[in-house]
């Protein structure tokens, strides 16, 4: 009978160690399961998607176009008018950009940005009177907003010295912008005024943009990049105030408002963040 009881103790012992480890071997692993799955759902969860948001704040360099150009201003015996560059005629200007994204493929994105820019005019030489005096004024500021339509591609990233990775890439970009009417304001021959304070020169309206930029980005954080843009942008003419030049083709600056169009490279700080 010993013998008997000992043996179903030894029996049922056994049994409890077997019933354990296999409890635990089966919490372990299900709990292993748990942690991959959740972990993977993690990832896909804070994995950026296709749509982004972005913000540029820079100014640009003013390399091309003409503020007035002279070559077809109406003969006037008294005052001989010069050509004058878009460089000479403005200021290194402030832009503005917010704008939207979504990524087509793996490297390439549709980006669409609306923009507010501004440049403030200079005192500048106009042309010379027969007298040997300069005839000197100034052009009104250069505001203007619209919307410009991307096409982005990205680069494969690098590893650069100091800041680690980086992609570079390049846009094409093609809009319309609004540019306001632009005056000449204190027209004046050895300091004295020969018009009015403000004398209509270019009148604002709608006219296409184009630029082709290129640049990097930096990632900060999973969703988080800044870069720097740089490249080449275009503004078409635009057409002269009728308010002036045809009333008026033998005034001070008759016929030589037939520029306006301007070319500049800019210079961006952009950030972007990715859903």
């Amino acid at each position: 009978m010993r013998i008997l009881l000992c043996g179903v103790a030894a029996i049922a012992l056994s049994g409890c160690s077997w019933i354990g480890h296999n409890h635990n071997k089966s919490t372990s692993s299900y709990s292993s399961r748990s942690y991959s799955s959740s972990s993977s759902y993690s990832s896909r969860v804070n994995k950026p998607g296709k749509f982004s948001v972005s913000g540029a704040l820079g100014t640009g360099f003013i390399v091309g176009g003409h503020a007035v150009t002279g070559n077809d201003a109406a003969y006037n015996p008294v005052l001989d008018i010069h050509n004058v560059s878009m460089q000479d005629a403005y200021k290194k200007g402030f832009r503005g950009e917010l704008g939207v994204g979504y990524r087509i493929g793996k490297k390439n994105e549709l980006t669409v940005n609306g923009y507010y820019q501004q440049a403030k005019g200079k005192d500048t030489t106009l042309g010379q009177h027969i007298s040997g005096s300069p005839l000197e004024g100034q052009l009104s500021a250069y505001k203007g907003y619209g919307v410009e339509l991307g096409l982005r591609h990205n680069m494969n990233t690098f590893k650069a010295p100091l800041i680690k990775n980086i992609t570079p890439f390049i846009e094409a970009r093609l809009g319309f912008g609004h540019v306001s009417d632009i005056a000449i304001n204190d027209l004046r021959v050895a300091g004295t005024a020969i018009g009015p304070v403000s004398t209509p020169f270019y009148e604002g309206g709608w006219v296409p943009t184009a630029s082709g930029l290129i640049g990097f980005e930096k990632p900060i954080s999973r969703h988080m990049s800044i870069g720097l843009e740089t490249g080449i942008r275009y503004e078409k003419s635009l057409s002269a105030d009728s308010t002036f030049v045809p009333v008026v083709p033998g005034g001070p600056l008759g016929q030589s408002a037939n520029g306006g169009s301007r070319w500049s490279v800019p210079i961006q700080i952009r950030g972007r963040y990715r859903f």
